[in-house]
This record gives C-alpha cells, sequence and structure tokens, in this order.
C-alpha cells in the first residue's frame, strides 16, 4: 500500500517541474547558448593564430644542480635504530653535526659511508661451519 501512494505523489507533479527552490532559474534559451559557444570558438581561433605567427623561444631552463652524494647514505640511516655501542655513539655524534646547520657541520661522504660500512658488517650473521663428513 506504501507503493501505491508513493506512485500517486510521483503521478501527482507534473512532468518536467524542478522542485520549488529559491535558487531555481527558469531554463536558458538555446539560441543564447549557440551564440556563446560560436563566440567562444571565434575567439579560440584568434589566440591560436595568434600564437602561431608569433615567433617560438624555446624556454630554456636552468640547469639542475646536483644532488648532494652525502644524502645518499643519510638515507640509510632514516628510521633505523642502531644496538648500543660504538657505532652508535659515532652515529649519534655525526647526526648532532649533521643537523647543526646549512653546511651539515662539515660531515664529509667517506664518514658516512664508512659509518654505513661499518654497520652493514655488525649485522652481518656469522658464516656456518660445514660439518665435515
Amino acid at each position: 500500500m506504501a507503493k501505491k501512494d508513493a506512485d500517486k505523489d510521483k503521478k501527482a507533479k507534473p512532468h518536467g517541474q524542478a522542485k520549488d527552490h529559491k535558487d531555481h532559474k527558469p531554463p536558458k534559451s538555446e539560441s543564447k547558448d549557440k551564440d556563446k559557444e560560436k563566440a567562444k570558438k571565434a575567439k579560440d581561433k584568434e589566440k591560436a593564430a595568434a600564437e602561431a605567427a608569433a615567433p617560438v623561444e624555446p624556454k630554456v631552463e636552468a640547469p639542475r644542480q646536483p644532488a648532494d652524494p652525502r644524502l645518499k647514505f643519510v638515507k640509510k640511516f632514516h628510521g633505523r635504530f642502531l644496538p648500543r655501542g660504538p657505532l652508535r655513539d659515532r652515529h649519534t655524534v655525526l647526526f648532532d653535526r649533521w643537523n647543526s646547520g646549512e653546511d651539515h657541520g662539515g660531515v664529509t661522504v667517506d664518514e658516512l659511508k664508512s659509518l654505513y660500512s661499518d654497520w652493514m658488517v655488525s649485522r652481518q650473521k656469522p658464516v656456518k661451519k660445514k660439518a665435515a663428513v
């Protein structure tokens, strides 16, 4: 029965009418829309012709500066936790200098590389000896 009432409500409203809203506007006439589209197309053609007639200069961007090679090693330590000991002490001292200012406290690639290589060696598992047969 609820369906019948809903169907009656749908049929009661004349087709094509929108709900009554304050911002409801009557439909625009199609001829005005066509005139506006023609005007836009004409402007676009004029712009395209003007661009084609103008001499095209290739934009030369400034050469990109090479990335800091130290960043390659700094990223490898990001979010890592070094175990207690001399490696963590070296890491703490190095990164205190790194975060000291814009010039990164004079930290060199060699310092970062040696710390990283020592850390990787300490993480390696010992080689298992094969049993004699």
